[in-house]
């Protein structure tokens, strides 16, 4: 059973701003019909997008379809369920990236019977869908926050989906120990070899060390996504700020002989070896009076 049969969304999903391409997104059993509303070729000739090829850009206009009034050019990007990112039909209009042409062509989209998508909202409905589990869909947040190419990289690997690899291997190992220990147990009267007790030792401890080393790569997991908040503290004048710019490379911090010259706090993230610290400078510490 889908997620949500009878529900179609739609929101604009490209950052907001100027640019010169902006995409509007649909996504639901309604998504065809509604970008046929507004969806015309060049001639301002009425198209039937059902019967584009799936997967398929097709060149033409974006209307009011209350006054056939014209709202944009487009590239309409055509994805027939069940091969797309939430395995539900996807339409996808590439527009000129104005934001107030994105608004005009995603208040059209809603007044056609599409509904405002909710943050995360495409992710969860792939996920919702089984198109992705729990930690790619996690991965796909991580990617787009990503701050260093570590980062990067192992939000990809998740994505791919690398770590339910591996736990679906423990979880087939335990099964299989399992499976051998209740067998001769289920089927008596059968020539089942049984495991004896040191082979079940051996193989459970195994997949303990398995386990363990995979829960120990949380933290380390954690410092890549968030990375590590850096606070230079000290008293006045004595280099702080000096090392503050040195760690960025630039001069970031004022740096005078005088104290005090630090009144509020100055942050900047940095990449070392591939982990981002977010480094900030504060004022130095002073004796109460």
């Amino acid at each position: 059973m889908k997620f949500w049969e009878n529900d179609t969304i739609t929101a604009i999903s490209t950052p907001i701003g100027e640019s010169g391409i902006g995409i509007v997104r649909l996504s639901g059993p309604k998504a065809i019909k509604i970008a046929q509303k507004v969806y015309r070729d060049k001639r301002l000739k009425k198209m039937n997008i059902e019967g584009f090829p799936t997967h398929t850009a097709h060149y033409g206009l974006i209307v009011d379809p209350n006054n056939e009034e014209i709202i944009d050019e487009t590239i309409l990007i055509l994805m027939k369920k069940p091969k797309t990112y939430t395995k539900e039909d996807i339409v996808e209009f590439n527009c000129h990236g104005g934001i107030l042409l994105l608004r005009k062509v995603l208040e059209t989209l809603i007044d056609c019977g599409a509904r405002l998508a909710e943050p995360g909202e495409f992710t969860k409905r792939a996920f919702l869908n089984g198109r992705i589990d729990l930690s790619q869909a996690e991965a796909v947040i991580d990617l787009i926050q990503a701050k260093t190419e570590k980062s990067l990289q192992a939000s990809l690997a998740q994505l791919e989906g690398n770590l339910k690899k591996k736990i679906n291997n423990l979880r087939d190992k335990l099964v299989e120990i399992i499976a051998k220990i209740e067998a001769p147990m289920d089927f008596p009267d059968q020539d089942i070899e049984e495991l004896n007790i040191i082979e079940i030792q051996r193989r459970v401890k195994s997949i303990q060390k398995e386990v363990t080393i995979l829960l120990n790569t949380l933290d380390y997991g954690k410092i890549l996504r968030e990375g590590i908040n850096t606070l230079i503290i000290g008293k006045t004048n004595v280099g702080k700020s000096s090392l503050f710019n040195t760690l960025l490379k630039e001069s970031r911090a004022i740096v005078t002989p005088l104290p005090g010259t630090t009144r509020d706090t100055i942050e900047e993230l940095i990449n070392i070896k591939g982990i981002a610290f977010r480094v900030i400078d504060t004022a130095g510490l002073k004796n109460p009076e």
